[in-house]
């Protein structure tokens, strides 16, 4: 190592197997309020018609896509189909996932669409009674699905689409839809008709029939397979067909297997203008850059990510002739992604509309390879005169650990930079590369994205941040005002004494499928307050102004709308009002996603030095103070008011460290004192053979033990104390 600096070394940070990283945004769960069952309630009710709408027909259908002439137009049966996840993925709507005790399902939507064939103006015959199965040769890979649910529609041209799910051996059924060509999910449901009088000719118009007695004709109803010609969709998902892969995904992590085997690598990176971003092997799961690197904040130690460690080297034969020249700081930085909210919810917005989906996870990862660059952050430590050669590091993008081993100068300028006497801090800056597929093609050259790095004290990583969701009850839905619903709640705090400053609330409330967590409705919301301070565990609880009563109808009772819920000191309480013109039932919101804009940090980059230094463990480096008394060793020299002294009891302490006690008598008028030599007398540029410290003393006499002189300040190793007069 030279005098200036040893090349920084990168350390990756223990994250866990899996694709998911840093997202930036908290989700909550709303609990008590959700009821699962009635989305699929709401969405059977929807897709049955009226009574009065059951189409009247010559002849019962016989088989899916087939197109009816009815009394009041042509009617046509859907078709089952296998769709993909979204508008631009190939992968198939199949998902082997666990849950948190390790069972595993098979997830399968189905969507029932109109044909090519069918004449636009053709109407869907209504559907019911829907039941499912996975077939397969080998009959113990045969599946019955155990819940048949309904989704909302994705887009015109789906009639309905169904949540199929089962309970399975994730091993068998890998290896059947992989393997086994004759696999299909069979699907079967009743379509209902009433049919006019049977005698009357195929095709012929009845006589006018008025709306009672098209009702009191029976209602009928023909069971069928609603697969392209009556049959089963395929279901055999081969891994050779590469965007069949990211079914597997999950399946090779929990196996062992190799995870790249459930990657589809014509999955490539899509250069939007609101920015970059891939599809992930993942449902509803979206890779993206970071906007930048920031120092992480370690909530325990309530300072940025920083420590400090002194250390000596190995070889040191001048150790004990020049001490302070012995040792080395080693100085590690903990570097995790940011993602800007703003410019994450534009591209959250900008993938929604792309894909045809509600809400897009969005999740660090999908890159081909990231590096540190090492010479950046050189720079503004002296660049090349510092005598390393620059080169890059391979890190994991979703957190990594920055360390490097410092002479006394080059570490005195590093911590200027980041804490300077005056003025406001300019960090250290550097760069993290990251290297992208957008071409399926491996021959293609990647593209080079670089991720600056920023290690500001006063600016860390504000994703410390907690939010909790409140449930607070509903009022009852029939005395809601016309336009009314009720609000969510949700509590926000700094669990670490570090105030911070909050600008804006981005968030929205999630309807999400029951079976796989998955989006399928959002709606936007308004947060109030929408800016607001979070202090210190002892803070006053911050509560949003009461709501406003909406005017009640003519001869209505008045509303009330529900009181804010309590939170406690350094609490900030949010109210998240629906901003959308047809606002979704609140019963069916299965969680909250929130992010904070514009959050500052108050950190004193100076106060935070110090703590990180204080908070720094040392190998053993002191200064050694030598303490003694001409008085106590020559008491014939004391004057005739202090002759019953017999001793001085003297506190040694430095900074805010406890203090030391060195007691003398006339037996024993000298004696040493080790103190502990840290991080601030270095930048200083004191020495241990010259230390600075402070001490104070008090008489030891006959008459009783005297009080404390004022503390005095001293720099050196060699103390001599008189009596207090």
């Amino acid at each position: 190592m030279g005098d200036e600096a040893e090349v920084p070394h990168v350390e990756t940070l223990d994250l866990g197997p899996g694709l998911a990283g840093t997202t930036g945004q908290t989700l909550t769960e709303t609990a008590e309020t959700f009821e699962p069952g009635l989305l699929n309630d709401l969405m059977a009710r929807q897709a049955e018609p009226e009574a009065d709408r059951i189409p009247l027909v010559p002849t019962a259908p016989e088989e899916p896509s087939q197109v009816v002439e009815g009394y009041d137009g042509e009617y046509f049966v859907p078709v089952a189909t296998l769709p993909a996840r979204s508008k631009r993925s190939r992968t198939p709507a199949v998902f082997l996932e666990a849950d948190d005790q390790g069972r595993w399902s098979l997830q399968v939507w189905i969507d029932l669409v109109r044909p090519d064939t069918v004449p636009a103006e053709a109407r869907p015959m209504p559907l019911s009674d829907f039941t499912a199965a996975l077939t397969t040769t080998d009959e113990q890979a045969t599946v019955a699905f155990t819940s048949v649910t309904g989704l909302p529609v994705p887009g015109p041209g789906v009639v309905r689409r169904l949540a199929l799910a089962a309970v399975v051996d994730a091993a068998v059924i890998a290896d059947a839809l992989q393997y086994d060509m004759n696999a299909a999910i069979i699907v079967n449901g009743t379509v209902s008709y009433r049919l006019w009088n049977p005698e009357i000719a195929d095709n012929e118009v009845p006589a006018e029939l008025s709306p009672e007695e098209q009702l009191d004709l029976e209602v009928s109803g023909t069971e069928m397979m609603l697969g392209a010609g009556g049959g089963g969709i395929a279901a055999y998902l081969p891994t050779s067909d590469k965007p069949n892969r990211p079914i597997y995904y999950h399946w090779n992590v929990k196996s062992g297997a190799d995870a790249d085997q459930g990657l589809d690598p014509d999955n490539v990176w899509v250069d939007s203008p609101a920015g970059l971003w891939q599809m992930s092997p993942l449902p509803n799961q979206y890779f993206v850059l970071p906007s930048e690197y920031r120092l992480a904040f370690d909530v325990e130690r309530g300072t940025p990510a920083m420590s400090v460690l002194l250390v000596r080297p190995d070889a040191a034969p001048d150790a004990a002739a020049s001490p302070d020249q012995a040792w080395k700081v080693r100085v590690r930085f903990k570097l995790v992604p940011w993602l800007d909210p703003q410019s994450m919810e534009r591209l959250r917005e900008a993938i929604a509309e792309e894909e045809g989906i509600a809400y897009p996870q969005l999740v660090l990862g999908g890159y081909a390879s990231a590096t540190f660059d090492e010479s950046s952050w050189l720079q503004d430590l002296g660049g090349k005169t510092l005598g390393t050669e620059a080169g890059n590091t391979t890190i994991d993008a979703r957190g990594f650990e920055l360390v490097q081993d410092c002479s006394m100068e080059y570490y005195t300028l590093l911590a200027r930079l980041l804490a300077p006497a005056s003025g406001t801090a300019t960090g250290v800056e550097g760069r993290v590369v990251m290297m992208l597929r957008k071409s399926p093609d491996d021959d293609t050259a990647k593209v080079q994205r670089d991720v600056p790095v920023k290690i500001r004290l006063d600016r860390p990583d504000d994703g410390f941040l907690t939010t909790e969701q409140i449930t607070a009850p509903f009022p009852d839905a029939a005395t809601w005002p016309p336009g009314w619903t009720p609000p969510f709640y949700a509590k926000v705090r700094s669990p670490s004494t570090v105030r911070a400053d909050v600008s804006g609330v981005v968030a929205a409330l999630l309807v999400n499928d029951p079976l796989t967590g998955v989006p399928v409705d959002r709606a936007r919301v308004v947060a109030i307050p929408a800016s607001f301070s979070l202090g210190g565990p002892d803070a006053a609880p911050v509560q949003p102004p009461a709501e406003t009563p909406s005017p009640a109808l003519t001869g209505a009772p008045a509303f009330q709308p529900p009181a804010n819920p309590p939170v406690g000191n350094g609490e900030v309480l949010l109210r998240l009002t629906q901003a959308e013109a047809e606002p979704v039932d609140p019963r069916l919101v299965s969680s909250l996603a929130l992010d904070y804009t514009g959050v500052t940090v108050k950190i004193d980059p100076a106060v935070m030095l110090e703590r990180v230094h204080e908070l720094g463990m040392s190998t053993g480096l002191m200064a050694r103070v030598n303490v003694s008394s001409y008085q106590l060793k020559h008491p014939e020299a004391l004057p005739p008011e202090l002759a019953d002294v017999f001793g001085i009891d003297v506190e040694i302490r430095r900074g805010s460290a406890q203090a030391v006690t060195v007691s003398l008598t006339r037996d024993a008028p000298e004696a040493t004192s080790d103190i502990p030599f840290g991080f601030q007398d270095l930048i200083a540029d004191l020495h241990p053979d010259q230390p600075k410290f402070e001490y104070r003393r008090r008489n030891l006499a006959a008459k009783g033990t005297g009080t404390f002189s004022p503390w005095e300040s001293v720099v050196g190793r060699n103390l001599l104390v008189t009596p207090v007069t």
